[in-house]
């Protein structure tokens, strides 16, 4: 027994001796920063441990070297975007321009439409100044007619019953006898054998 004890304490002795020669652990992901650094360098050096403040001279250049840096680096920043957005711009216009996300082009139905409506407006303009017209109200059968010459200004109905509307507020209440003259002359260069301009024109001749 007493035997067995001895070697278990004779083994346990040379494992503790063998332990205290093996090298301190370190962390392979030890923190490698300025304080640990400066702390390593100055076990190492002891009391020689010296580090030499930088001049005014050399601050400065530090300085510019650091604002060069920054200047190249926002020059190539800025290079490359003025390349690349262009191109993410061309790209994103070929993708997206002929997508229509479900819905109809405009150009496919928007003038029909807004013909259509036109025409709807036209034919109650013309509509409605002829009635303003057989109850011998000038001025509203003219403000009807100049709505629907504004929608076809070359129409040659719109004009002809706005010229019509001239004539009779001139022949009876003595207005708008230059402005219905001018229109009803262009009337007769565009359709020169046409009868009811003419009786038009007599109406202003009278």
């Amino acid at each position: 027994m007493l035997g067995g004890f001895g070697s278990i304490n004779h083994m346990i002795v040379t494992l503790r001796n063998n332990k205290n020669l093996l090298p301190a652990k370190r962390s392979y992901f030890k923190n490698r920063n300025y304080s640990s650094i400066k702390n390593e360098y100055y076990n190492a050096v002891g009391d020689s441990f010296n580090i030499k403040k930088a001049s005014g001279k050399q601050l400065l250049e530090v300085r510019y070297k650091i604002r060069l840096k920054r200047k190249r680096e926002t020059r190539n920043f800025i290079l490359l975007l003025s390349l690349g957005l262009p191109l993410i711009c061309f790209t994103l216009y070929f993708t997206f321009n002929n997508f229509s996300f479900g819905f109809p082009k405009m150009e496919q139905v928007a003038p029909l439409d807004i013909e259509k409506n036109n025409k709807e407006k036209y034919l109650f303009y013309l509509s409605d100044g002829d009635a303003w017209l057989e109850k011998r109200d000038w001025y509203n059968a003219i403000f009807q007619y100049k709505n629907a010459v504004k929608l076809y200004p070359n129409d040659f109905g719109a004009n002809y019953r706005l010229a019509l509307g001239y004539a009779y507020r001139c022949q009876y209440e003595f207005e708008d006898c230059a402005v219905g003259k001018k229109l009803i002359d262009k009337l007769e260069k565009q359709f020169p054998e046409n009868i009811d301009v003419k009786a038009v024109k007599a109406i202003f001749l009278h």
